[in-house]
């Protein structure tokens, strides 16, 4: 029903009242108190306990919530509850939003993958990536999630295939870059190295995020690259930054070794997984 200017007075009012209640019908129902302060929040044991009041007012008493904004509920819990890695409940969250989206739940299943990573379940968190980019291949943080458990499980050529995509798709995100980079520098399989790449897309993140991280991948680029001088003096900025950071000791030991090596014109190669 379209309304025109010169009209008689009722069905100026008609026109009105169809166009308040087409609005209305088009609006998403206002979120209860608790879930709405939960979205609010960054603390993720808050955001926890809000959500859970959320969900249980929901069951016991009746509070307005569309089964859409319940499975929303569901998932924003389960990214807390994994981010304080109380993983077991975090799956029971992921397992009820993927059974209850009918045509899948990309995010959740990517989710789902990255805890059963945690776990130390990688095939069952294979099978999630798998069936997230079947849902979307162009799914580039799943792709990219794929590409580092593949590299965890050895599987170096698939690793570097899921990387390179995703630093191809998302060129001016660093940490894509600077993965793939880092794989490149120091992957324990000969066949799979490459210096030149690696000092490419190592640059390139280093361009985008100069940090104390990324600067230990360009080091080890350099290294496999066979410029040690180079090596040595970015190693060496990346130590400064994480100093100035008032970084752990650990971390600063495992710098200080790969120094070592690239004063000594070594480059540093990863262990295989176990």
């Amino acid at each position: 029903m379209r309304c025109r200017g010169m009209i008689l007075p009722a069905l100026v009012l008609t026109c009105l009242v169809f166009s308040q209640v087409a609005q209305a019908l088009t609006m998403e129902p206002p979120l209860p108190g608790d879930c709405a302060q939960a979205e609010k929040t960054e603390d993720p044991e808050v955001k926890v306990s809000l959500y859970t009041r959320c969900l249980d007012g929901n069951d016991k008493y009746g509070i307005s919530l569309e089964a859409y904004q319940r499975n929303t509920m569901h998932f924003h819990r389960a990214n807390a509850l994994f981010e304080l890695r109380r993983y077991a409940e975090a799956l029971a969250d992921y397992d009820l939003v993927i059974a209850k989206t009918y045509s899948g739940h990309v995010w959740a299943l990517n989710q789902r993958g990255l805890t059963h990573r945690e776990m130390g379940q990688r095939q069952l968190a294979l099978a999630d990536f798998n069936q997230a980019l079947e849902l979307n291949s162009d799914a580039v943080p799943v792709r990219f999630d794929r590409g580092r458990l593949f590299a965890e499980m050895g599987l170096y050529r698939s690793a570097v295939e899921d990387l390179g995509i995703a630093a191809a798709s998302s060129p001016d995100t660093a940490l894509y870059a600077n993965a793939l980079s880092w794989l490149l520098a120091t992957c324990p399989d000969a066949k799979v190295r490459d210096g030149e790449e690696a000092v490419r897309f190592a640059l390139k993140a280093v361009s985008i995020d100069r940090n104390a991280q990324y600067l230990d991948t360009l080091a080890a680029a350099l290294a496999r690259k066979g410029d040690f001088k180079q090596a040595v003096e970015t190693q060496k900025a990346a130590l400064d930054l994480l100093r100035k950071d008032k970084a752990g000791q650990e971390t600063i030991k495992e710098f200080t070794t790969r120094l070592s090596l690239y004063t000594a014109d070594k480059p540093y190669t990863q262990d295989r997984p176990e």
